[in-house]
């Protein structure tokens, strides 16, 4: 068996397989199993918790109405302490008055008792007290003398007696349990002047203890210690559960064990009035046996999926085991002639020495790689500084260093080895590493070097100056400033570019070093965030006239303030990146369309129309693809884009009311505006404003009070305070600038 286990490639997979589903099933039933357990643990001390409080707050509602009884009777002009043999009249004037009270199906039976009096009061009848407690009402366990004391007692405090068998011959029942409760009179709320004894059948409590869905549980009502009512299917001694509940302030839940070696769990609440405890007591049986109900359901449910998984494990054996075959026959050994893992490994280890020289010449392309990288880097291909680094680290780069610049450097001819040079030079400098390539068409090497200090990288481009210019007098050397955002990487390149096209008036005897071009300095003037935020606007809100009059306004502002080539570079490169950010979220944009975002390229521009040209073809491209891409349209938004359109004049307008109109919130109306258009109502809005603006700005005579109220402004103030957040200059000048360039 074991010699046809070794050699049955179908047999091997299938027994894997199956030891790792064993597996599996195993963890998942034990992890399944403890959760189940918790769970319905979790789930009946919820049930109970929640029982039990139902329990207080309905005894305590009953309690506080009897209060509120004892109240009212206290407080009624009609009630007043008196003597029955000294005025008979306010007796029945009493009986008549606690008709009223009869209502309550919670208690039985009310008395009053005045303490200056010897009589019981009720709305049947007066009776003395003393033929009351000796020969009409007998309470098990408790004296006729102890029992007169209970009724007059003047301590003002609320009594409860514990349910206890009453034999009574003023009502039809001879014996039944009841709760006496005795609760002060207090004439006008100060002055005790009696009691009123309320008679409660234990009914009443067992029909609190009874629960719509049946659970074998123990219920307790205690006062102190003294056990006002309870029901007990269980049988467990109550002063084991007065010990368990001794002290308890709040809520508990905890599991006890009887000297018999019996589980339970116990759940005690304290109440508010009268010293309460309300405690629920049940098995812990209860909770195994609904844990083994679940585990027992879902041990068959995995009994059942094992059917299915073992049709799948020879279905997928079947499939592993057929290419492993095909490999045997694509390497000479036949099927039958032993283990086909062995035989596929003596394949691979004849392979191996063919495949030496390939893996020599693999390694002699990483320069190529190296260079390649290189090119992305400058290029800004790389979304992220992380995505970058572990790049570069799998090809042998460590780029991750906190400073970098980019150096252009005249190429040597072949013969003199000026890349061998450079990399030496590298390879002696362990503080300064630098990976570069060779642009054949500008006949430059284009290296970026990275360091943690930027006086290492000084040192060492002094060096590479005086090594190289040994060779040919006429090298140059154009390095960037320095930066540590790789983001910043083209911009780097232009910078080198600037300093490199600044040879033919700084020289070349020494390094040219972009801080050093005047020109560049003064040249250079970026655009504010406010102008660049309203062309993302104008292109997330997919308006093709609103964004290519923005294209050409900055045209026209940019040739007339006649900037350099460079100073354009630098600009369109911010306008480009905002672009393709839009343009590469979509899907199916293929690598090739960031041509448009070529560096190389942007350098070999000489005009400004060249550039122009990329930027509009690009914003081209975009506007077709956003509409490819659009989600399935909301009604509601295209109603709110064209009330929009149609109001944006209107002063008053604003997204509260916008949303109201439409049944919205006006938080909900933005985020879903935000989902559908790229862009919030609010920023749609001013759009449109500010557009409308700049036209009656530049084509025609109007005051700028005139327009501001025009396009929907109640004052000149808060009109010039947005155009100027919006375009980074007020009106007044933006309507100059556009009549100097016209």
């Amino acid at each position: 068996m074991k010699k046809i286990f070794f050699r049955s490639i179908m047999l091997r997979y299938i027994v894997s397989y199956v030891a790792v589903m064993a597996v599996l099933f195993i963890g998942v039933g034990i992890y399944v199993n403890n959760s189940y357990a918790s769970a319905i643990r979790a789930r009946i001390v919820e049930e109970n918790t929640n029982r039990l409080s139902a329990l207080r707050i309905q005894h305590e509602e009953k309690l506080s109405s009897l209060i509120n009884i004892a109240n009212q009777i206290s407080l009624s002009p009609y009630i007043t302490p008196f003597k029955l043999k000294e005025n008979a009249l306010k007796a029945y004037y009493l009986k008549e008055h606690l008709h009223s009270y009869n209502a309550d199906s919670f208690y039985d039976q009310l008395y009053i008792v005045f303490h200056d009096d010897d009589y019981l009061y009720s709305s049947n009848t007066s009776i003395s007290l003393d033929i009351y407690t000796e020969k009409l009402m007998y309470y098990e366990g408790i004296t006729p003398d102890f029992l007169t004391s209970l009724l007059r007692k003047n301590d003002g405090e609320i009594c409860i007696l514990p349910s206890t068998s009453v034999r009574s011959v003023l009502t039809s029942d001879t014996n039944k349990n009841m709760v006496t409760v005795i609760i002060p009179l207090r004439l006008s709320g100060r002055y005790i002047v009696g009691n009123a004894v309320f008679l409660i059948h234990d009914n009443s409590y067992q029909r609190m203890f009874n629960d719509e869905i049946h659970q074998v549980r123990n219920m307790y009502i205690f006062s102190g210690e003294s056990l006002i009512s309870a029901k007990r299917p269980i049988d467990v001694p109550d002063e084991v559960i007065l010990k368990e509940i001794s002290g308890v302030e709040g809520s508990i839940n905890r599991n006890i064990t009887l000297p018999d070696g019996r589980k339970y769990i116990l759940f005690a609440q304290r109440g508010s009035l009268l010293d309460l405890c309300y405690v629920s007591l049940i098995p812990q049986e209860t909770l195994q046996m609904q844990t083994a109900r679940s585990r027992l359901a879902f041990s068959l449910f995995l009994l059942l999926l094992t059917v299915p998984c073992g049709l799948l494990t020879v279905y997928f054996a079947n499939r592993h085991v057929r290419p492993i075959k095909e490999i045997q026959k694509s390497i000479g050994d036949e099927i039958t002639s032993g283990d086909g893992f062995s035989a596929i490994k003596k394949g691979i280890e004849t392979l191996k020495g063919q495949n030496m020289a390939l893996h020599i010449r693999l390694d002699e392309s990483k320069e190529v790689c190296r260079a390649d990288f290189v090119r992305k880097f400058v290029k800004c291909r790389f979304p992220s500084r992380e995505q970058a680094v572990n790049a570069a680290s799998s090809l042998g780069m460590d780029i991750d260093r906190e400073f970098y610049c980019v150096a252009l450097i005249s190429a040597l001819p072949p013969e003199k080895k000026g890349l061998e040079l450079l990399h030496a030079l590298f390879a002696d400098n362990e503080d300064v590493h630098g990976y570069g390539m060779e642009i054949l068409e500008q006949e430059q090497y284009l290296f970026v070097l990275f360091s943690d200090s930027e006086e290492t990288i000084e040192t060492w481009i002094n060096r590479a100056k005086i090594t190289l210019s040994a060779l040919d007098n006429e090298v140059v050397i154009a390095v960037s400033s320095f930066h540590s955002d790789f983001s910043e990487a083209t911009n780097a390149y232009f910078e080198a570019s600037t300093a490199y096209d600044n040879r033919f008036v700084m020289g070349n005897e020494h390094v040219l070093w972009f801080s050093d071009v005047s020109s560049a300095a003064k040249d250079i003037e970026p655009f504010t965030e406010n102008y660049l935020d309203g062309f993302r606007r104008a292109l997330y809100a997919g308006d093709a006239n609103a964004l290519h009059d923005r294209i050409d306004e900055l045209f026209q502002i940019l040739k007339t303030k006649k900037f350099s080539l460079f100073a354009f570079r630098i600009i369109y490169n911010e306008m480009i990146s905002m672009l393709l950010n839009k343009y590469l979220s979509y899907d199916g944009v293929s690598e090739q369309s960031t041509k448009y975002y070529d560096i190389f390229e942007l350098s070999r521009c000489r005009r400004i129309s060249d550039l122009t040209e990329i930027l509009r073809q690009l914003c081209n491209d975009i506007l077709v693809k956003e509409e490819q891409n659009l989600p399935d349209e909301d009604p509601v938004i295209g109603k709110v884009i064209d009330y929009i359109r149609e109001n944006y004049t209107d002063p008053g307008l604003s997204m509260g009311t916008i949303a109201s109109m439409h049944g919205m919130s006006a938080a909900n109306l933005s985020l879903k505006y935000k989902e559908q258009t790229g862009m919030y109502p609010s920023e749609y809005l001013l759009l449109l404003r500010m557009e409308k603006a700049k036209e009656l700005l530049s084509e025609t005579d109007m005051s700028i009070q005139d327009i501001g109220t025009t396009v929907g402004y109640y004052d000149s103030s808060s009109f010039i305070r947005r155009f100027k957040q919006h375009m980074g200059v007020t009106p007044a000048k933006y309507r100059t600038l556009m009549k100097n360039v016209t």
